[in-house]
């Protein structure tokens, strides 16, 4: 495998994981393959994003979102980042923030900042939806199921339900779907007290 001949397999998916190379060159070996593309890394002709992950240099990638179903799959955007991007909250996220159904996992770039993946069981794993970016896509709640997944995930660290929701500075606009959170909290058992007094102060706080 000539770096050549990765850049012409990789013509349409310069955004690509080392499994990729694998399946693009079967017959290459192992040990080989790293040496190479950690070799070309060195050279300034891939940029190796985090472990296992590259970009062939000439590739920008303009909207980092991109990255975060790619390198930890599945995952959806969500959480401070999706809440943000659909202006519900003023502050800006430190790093990118998304859900997932493996481990709680934070991942350090160089050049696309933190992503944290926080962990949330299966049967709450859905209200998102799919954003194509070229040949690349990525998942983001919806701003309802958002906001849920922020309830449910920072409950057990809020001591005031209605302090927190008051910090909180929400935005809504006059499309937010208030059945849809209390229609979810269903889903979540009644032991789970802090996060049914959170929900209880947002839906007294926003008249529903």
């Amino acid at each position: 495998m000539t770096f050549n001949e990765l850049k012409i397999k990789a013509k349409n998916y310069p955004l690509f994981k080392l499994q990729d190379v694998f399946k693009w060159f079967p017959k290459a070996k192992r040990e080989t393959t790293l040496n190479q593309l950690n070799f070309w890394t060195k050279k300034g002709y891939l940029e190796n994003i985090t472990r296992g992950i590259y970009r062939i240099i000439d590739f920008e990638i303009k909207d980092p979102f991109v990255l975060a179903n790619f390198i930890y799959s599945p995952s959806y955007l969500s959480l401070e980042t999706a809440l943000n991007y659909y202006s519900l909250i003023p502050d800006v996220p430190f790093g990118i923030t998304a859900v997932t159904i493996n481990k709680t996992k934070i991942l350090k770039t160089k050049n696309y900042g933190i992503f944290y993946f926080h962990c949330l069981k299966p049967s709450l794993f859905f209200g998102f939806q799919t954003v194509l970016v070229g040949n690349y896509s990525y998942n983001i709640a919806t701003p309802e199921k958002a906001l849920f997944d922020y309830f449910y995930l920072k409950a057990g660290k809020t001591i005031s339900p209605a302090g927190f929701i008051e910090e909180a500075r929400l935005s809504l606009s006059k499309k937010f779907n208030f059945l849809k959170i209390k229609k979810w909290s269903k889903f979540v058992t009644k032991q789970n007290k802090n996060f049914h007094q959170l929900v209880k102060a947002f839906l007294e706080k926003y008249g529903q």
